[in-house]
């Protein structure tokens, strides 16, 4: 029998590969902070290492390796390699039909989700970015006029040029312009066959998002998903955040009037369920959370929004206020008060933005950086008090400007079981997982696997679910001919009906 199995093993044309089990460390490192920019590597245990350029790159994306080692880092006008240089060609990334805007920066950026960074095929990376034109600026700073960004565009980077530091080597493609954005809420998630990106960004003015297939070579869309229920005015300061497993969408992008008062930051998040294979967005619910106006200085409006890691809770900071809420419970407003300012007034800088990271801790940004803390939450799967909110828990030397995290996708997320998968290559397929003969077949499958007694799931070339089952044999006779898929455990098998 084990020469059987053996010889089944060697003559198998399945290609095994462990594409997923490590692109998950590409998100191990964070770049936060300003002059200099603090790397959070969380390779092990947290460390913190300055960069050794001065480099005032802010509220960015960044990406490592596969190894977990940090490639690069931008501000959606910068890119800096590893040791904080910019890479060649990496300035003005962001400047497709000008660069009034980011000469009035500086060359930094000031919105946490200015930029997002999508791998591309070998060592090359898609920066997608959203701008604004030097019409748009004169606009807003001459006339008054204030139409926000009006343009996204990306840059290429390949990081296997000038001996591993890194080139952009495409430079500012506009995928749109004319647009009325008014934010810069960008972000993406691997589409369900596990290898394309689907790339979303919000268009609250005119009530949609904009969705585009990113693959290797080519940039399909946009797709425009209306916004089911909006309130009266478009939020500037604003996120859009997918789950960890990508089957949820979350956006903060609308306010309120009330009195002929704008309320700038409003409490509401709204809840999408995702399709990551066709990239529909449906409407599940929002949320409010309190609007304290009368006991801070100021009134403590929203700064950011965050998924638990296992995608049941959400947490909302506003400037002196943390709430978490519960998405399995529909009570709009269930929302519950985790914290208030984690010092005195006097000294409290504001909550910032906030993310989970690959540690499980939730981390929150100041939003003035006049201190080298931050807060964190401890354990953000667990509902209620239990969370466990540790005030300025986490210090480093090395500056005073820990700002927002970086905004960043899940890169380990890999192929759904629902789409169709490209290749059999592009999935999580291992020989030791279970073997499949005769393949091809015109009537049944035998398998052989290290617990009999595992589910088997058999899908259609589309990636629909035609039946599961327990047994070890598979009757397939009354199937049409073509390409199917088995699934057992985490083990995916192509298999052909003759």
């Amino acid at each position: 029998m084990r020469q059987f199995y053996t010889a089944l093993v060697f003559i198998s044309v399945l290609i095994s590969t462990n594409a997923f089990t490590q692109e998950y460390k590409r998100n191990n490192n964070w770049t936060i902070g300003y002059v200099p920019t603090i790397v959070f590597n969380f390779n092990s245990n947290l460390a913190f290492d300055t960069l050794l350029q001065v480099n005032g790159l802010s509220s960015g994306s960044c990406i490592s390796d596969t190894t977990g080692e940090l490639l690069f880092y931008s501000n959606g006008y910068v890119v800096a390699n590893k040791y904080g240089y910019n890479i060649e060609n990496g300035y003005n990334i962001n400047c497709p039909i000008g660069t009034l805007y980011s000469d009035f920066l500086g060359g930094g950026g000031r919105f946490d989700q200015t930029s997002i960074i999508l791998p591309k095929k070998g060592n090359q990376y898609y920066v997608f970015s959203t701008g604004i034109s030097d019409s748009a600026y004169n606009n807003f700073f001459n006339n008054g006029i204030n139409v926000g960004y009006d343009v996204l565009n990306y840059s290429i980077v390949d990081m296997d040029s000038n001996a591993g530091l890194g080139k952009v080597t495409v430079k500012n493609k506009i995928l749109m312009q004319n647009q009325e954005y008014v934010n810069v809420a960008l972000t993406a998630v691997r589409h369900g066959n596990g290898k394309d990106w689907w790339l979303v960004k919000a268009d609250c003015l005119n009530h949609k998002y904009q969705s585009f297939l990113v693959k290797e070579d080519t940039i399909e869309g946009p797709y425009y998903h209306n916004i089911t229920d909006t309130e009266n005015y478009c939020a500037f300061y604003t996120q859009i955040y997918f789950s960890n497993d990508g089957t949820k969408f979350i956006s903060d992008i609308y306010n309120h009037i009330v009195d002929s008062i704008t309320y700038f930051d409003n409490n509401r998040v709204d809840v999408y369920d995702f399709d990551r294979c066709s990239g529909a967005f449906t409407f599940n619910n929002y949320y409010i959370v309190p609007q304290d106006t009368t006991s801070y200085p100021a009134y403590d409006f929203k700064a950011g929004i965050c998924f638990s890691p296992n995608g049941k809770l959400l947490y909302l900071s506003n400037n002196y206020t943390i709430y978490q809420i519960d998405l399995e419970d529909t009570d709009k407003y269930n929302a519950l008060f985790i914290t208030g300012p984690d010092t005195s007034i006097n000294y409290f800088p504001w909550y910032s933005t906030m993310a989970c990271a690959p540690d499980g801790k939730l981390y929150i940004g100041n939003y003035n950086g006049i201190r080298p803390y931050m807060s964190y939450i401890d354990s953000p799967n667990v509902k209620g008090l239990g969370c466990h909110f540790v005030p300025q828990g986490l210090w480093q030397p090395y500056n005073s400007n820990l700002l927002q995290p970086p905004n960043m996708t899940n890169y380990g997320l890999g192929w759904n079981g629902l789409c169709s998968p490209l290749s059999i290559a592009e999935v999580d397929v291992s020989n030791d997982g279970f073997v499949v003969y005769p393949n091809p077949t015109h009537n049944k499958f035998h398998i052989i696997t290290k617990t009999p007694n595992s589910k088997k799931e058999f899908y259609n070339s589309v990636g629909q679910l035609i039946f599961s089952s327990y047994s070890n044999e598979i009757d397939v006779s009354r199937y049409s001919k073509g390409v199917y898929y088995l699934k057992c455990g985490r083990y995916i098998r192509k298999l052909v009906v003759e």
